[in-house]
């Protein structure tokens, strides 16, 4: 390693000589550098990947309720918005267990409440394990149980075919509506209508007839799921043996009524309905697609604290090899550090000369997470239905954070350079 004796070294060539010996000491230290490197490769990787999806999804929520407003609102047996991210159960049984299931016939007093349109009954079963068969051929399906009514709430579109009836729906027939994507990869290039489809879970199965063709609205969640079915609701209760406490309602209210005097009429109904007195606290909840973001900006949070502790965890790896390369560097070059001082080095050139060569180091691992994170981000857009988009923020980030651990966990290895005695560092063998 060339010494550069002299009074003093300009910026330019401090940080190019930096640059050189950074990559001379990954030469030499392979297996410490390689550590080094991928520590904060896999720091700067988990950043990028976590903050393009959340980034991704969140713009997605804005583009879909810009448009359409808030218009439609649900009633639960409980309120999953406030609990979802609940600590341990406390001492009484949870809300969603103590409080009563809802009755799916009073979707038809909640329609008749005035400044509601319609409100109809569903059982969201999307998290379940159900499939839908035919031959050979199944998906798994995201399945929900509905009311007569739900097509007007909802405000998708028949492509083909049609929803299924009031009739069908009290008589719990076994008919039901699929989405394209469930079509195509159930049907191929046939006409999926009045022709049959086992959809259950396990043994539970049984047989339905396609009655038409449906496109999903666009609404908060349904861009994260993919083949969509529906059945009547009465038949999703009795004859795919739902579970009735996840019976819920959505409401849309009318055109002209303000969403919040529609909350508080349909409020007061349901406390007639579950004959509570007053004082009495509700044993249901009404949530708002307020409250449904509200919650995922929580979810948010618990995964920006995850990636910050995930990506903290990979950088204290690569800082950790950075004391151990510099401190090896030092020790290397000791005599040269010796003969610069002698020669009238200043201790600040040595000292930058170091802390650019460890910001050498955990920069190329920044980059190389960014390389790697954006090709996940590709991959994630390409065969996910997650929207993934790179902030600008996270590239910054990501640049910020890799210097500043190469600048942070270099500084004593630089700082003990700078600090050698020129006398003992000549005498050094």
């Amino acid at each position: 390693m060339s010494a550069r004796p002299g009074g003093g070294m300009g910026f330019v060539s401090t940080v190019a000589e930096g640059i050189a010996v950074a990559f001379d000491s990954i030469g030499a230290n392979k297996v410490r550098s390689s550590l080094t490197i991928l520590g904060v490769t896999i720091g700067v990787l988990v950043v990028m990947v976590m903050a393009a999806v959340i980034t991704g999804i969140n713009g997605s929520f804005s583009e879909l309720m810009s448009p359409r407003g808030i218009t439609t609102f649900w009633v639960a047996h409980f309120d999953f918005t406030s609990t979802a991210l609940s600590g341990p159960l406390d001492e009484d049984e949870p809300d969603f267990l103590k409080n009563e299931p809802l009755d799916p016939e009073w979707a038809e007093e909640l329609g008749r409440v005035p400044g509601i349109q319609s409100a109809a009954a569903f059982v969201d079963l999307s998290q379940e394990s159900y499939e839908a068969r035919v031959g050979s051929e199944r998906v798994e399906i995201s399945l929900l149980g509905a009311g007569a009514d739900y097509l007007e709430i909802d405000g998708g579109d028949i492509i083909t075919g049609r929803w299924f009836t009031r009739a069908e729906a009290d008589r719990r027939a076994q008919v039901t509506v699929i989405d394209s994507a469930t079509a195509v990869d159930l049907f191929g290039n046939r006409n999926p209508l009045d022709r049959e489809v086992r959809i259950g879970r396990g043994n539970e199965a049984a047989v339905f007839r396609v009655i038409g063709i449906y496109r999903v609205a666009p609404n908060l969640f349904a861009g994260l799921a993919t083949h969509w079915v529906w059945v009547p609701f009465a038949t999703a209760d009795k004859v795919l043996r739902v579970w009735d406490r996840m019976i819920s309602f959505v409401v849309r209210p009318e055109p002209e009524t303000e969403l919040q005097l529609a909350i508080d009429a349909t409020h007061a109904r349901m406390r007639q309905l579950r004959n509570l007195k007053p004082g009495e606290e509700d044993d249901f909840a009404i949530m708002t697609e307020d409250q449904m973001l509200e919650l995922w900006a929580q979810l948010t949070g618990v995964l920006f604290a995850a990636m910050v502790g995930l990506s903290s965890i990979g950088l204290m790896v690569g800082g950790v090899g950075v004391i151990g390369i510099m401190m090896i560097s030092v020790t290397e070059r000791t005599r040269e550090i010796g003969l610069r001082k002698a020669m009238g080095g200043r201790r600040r050139d040595i000292m930058w000369q170091f802390l650019v060569e460890a910001a050498t180091l955990t920069l190329l691992g920044g980059a190389t997470g960014m390389l790697i994170g954006g090709a996940i981000v590709w991959a994630v857009n390409q065969l996910t239905p997650l929207p993934a988009v790179v902030p600008m923020w996270s590239i910054l980030a990501a640049l910020a954070a890799s210097v500043l651990t190469g600048i942070g966990f270099g500084l004593y290895p630089a700082s003990r350079a700078a600090g050698l005695d020129p006398i003992d560092a000549l005498r050094y063998e």
